[in-house]
């Protein structure tokens, strides 16, 4: 119900800025009786009316707007807005608005309260899912048509062309198939489209997943961990991540959950020699790249941990030593992604399809040393590194012993002439308290007593 009585007096106030009359109105006031009077204003003045009041009233307020009112009031929310507006509404209000949302807004609300941490946005969530497991009819099964045609805007397909990498729009004989980060809805059509064990492509997407190799009937999975810089990461912009390359049915498949990896240099055309003909020497070059990645990262690893250690000369912060410690850890990554991926290299050469010419093996050499040389890199890094951060910390600790010291001989030494004059302060019968001098013979011993221990002080080397 809409009760347009208010209207002129809601939107003076509107004009003049008039915010707290309006708050005073929404809080005293029964949410339904207000959601009477505001379901009369326009969408843009009910938001606006609605911004200026606690998130609490706010929902019960709109649990109780007419639904047009409400459909008209979602587009103008922003996402963290919209979820808060309707995780707090009345249970009965909720689940009924729910219900009302096509099934692609029901969807795509469910999708956004996920991403947001709370346990109100987990609760509409979960209330979202329900409702469309409900209105959702049975999946029939796909035919190999239909998940062709779901699939294609997951996957990029590329081909050499011409001695570059080109990408196409089909999948063709002898080319490369790239997967960046599918959801989990679209993991099971890809791995039937393509014949491979649902396992491969979540291994693949699993950032903590070691590097291996697996053969299951006619796929085989090769992970490779691969360095990664992520730039708006500003505590640890250097890791690792797996990119999962699996072999099935003359086709060539990459999967990995970031976008900006070693395969953007495949991909940019930045690399030399490239061939998606020889699916083996493909392979291993992804893996040589990686490498030389690695080497790349642990070079600006070390320029900045030298540029950090002359500031720490300098001057010693908390910061700076954070900074090293966040080094520290992104080297852990480093040499324990290269030892695992020594041992996956291990088990490749095992394999048949990798022993097929002297090419291969020579690339194989070249990907084993350079392996080795990145490892020890980034355990000389990582020692160098640690025996930094304890000579710091060791420094520091002095340079606190110091001032200690030097603020507890002070204190010592300021103590006799307080011990001095305590003494003379007492009103009892004193030494001299009759001389005409008396102050001055204080003071001039209090002084001699402390230019003395100053002086012992210093002889001991206490100062």
């Amino acid at each position: 119900m809409k009760n347009p009585l208010l209207v002129p007096e809601f939107r003076e106030l509107l004009a003049s800025n008039n915010i707290e009359d309006i708050k005073e109105f929404c809080t005293t006031t029964p949410p339904s009786v207000v959601a009477d009077f505001l379901g009369a204003l326009s969408a843009k003045e009910n938001r606006n009316i609605l911004l200026g009041i606690s998130p609490d009233i706010r929902s019960q307020i709109f649990s109780y707007y007419d639904d047009d009112v409400k459909l008209s009031l979602m587009s103008l929310f922003e996402n963290g807005e919209l979820v808060s507006l309707i995780a707090g509404m009345l249970d009965e209000e909720r689940l009924e608005f729910l219900k009302l949302l096509p099934i692609g807004k029901q969807r795509e609300l469910r999708d956004l309260a996920r991403k947001y941490k709370g346990k109100e946005a987990q609760e509409l969530a979960q209330v979202a899912d329900q409702v469309l497991k409900a209105e959702l009819p049975p999946e029939e099964e796909m035919t190999a048509e239909e998940i062709a045609s779901e699939i294609q805007p997951l996957i990029q397909v590329y081909k050499l062309i011409s001695g570059k990498i080109a990408k196409i729009d089909y999948i063709e004989k002898e080319c490369w198939i790239n997967i960046v980060n599918p959801s989990k809805d679209d993991i099971p059509l890809l791995a039937q489209h393509f014949g491979i064990p649902h396992d491969f492509i979540t291994a693949a997407l699993d950032i903590d997943e070691t590097a291996r190799v697996e053969v299951e009937d006619n796929a085989t999975l090769i992970i490779v961990k691969v360095p990664f810089f992520d730039e708006h990461n500003l505590e640890t912009p250097y890791y690792t991540l797996p990119i999962g390359i699996i072999l099935t049915g003359g086709l060539l498949i990459t999967a990995c959950s970031k976008d900006r990896t070693v395969l953007n240099e495949f991909i940019e055309n930045n690399v030399k020699n490239v061939t998606t003909v020889n699916r083996i020497k493909f392979i291993l070059q992804i893996i040589l790249r990686a490498l030389m990645l690695y080497l790349q990262f642990l070079k600006q690893i070390n320029n900045a941990t030298n540029m950090i250690q002359k500031k720490l000369e300098q001057e010693s912060k908390n910061k700076q030593l954070i900074k090293l410690l966040n080094i520290e850890k992104s080297l852990v990554y480093f040499t324990t992604s290269l030892k695992t991926n020594g041992l996956m290299l291990e088990r490749l050469r095992r394999l048949s399809i990798f022993q097929t010419n002297e090419d291969i093996e020579d690339l194989f050499e070249d990907i084993v040393i350079e392996n080795r040389q990145a490892n020890e890199m980034a355990n000389v890094y990582s020692d160098i590194l640690s025996g930094m951060m304890d000579a710091f910390a060791s420094v520091i600790s002095n340079n606190l012993n110091i001032v200690m010291k030097v603020l507890t001989s002070i204190t010592i030494i300021l103590m006799i002439p307080n011990i001095v004059t305590g003494f003379y302060g007492m009103n009892v019968k004193l030494p001299m308290q009759d001389h005409p001098l008396a102050f001055l013979i204080v003071i001039l011993s209090a002084t001699i007593l402390s230019v003395a221990l100053v002086l012992y002080f210093i002889k001991k080397k206490w100062l």
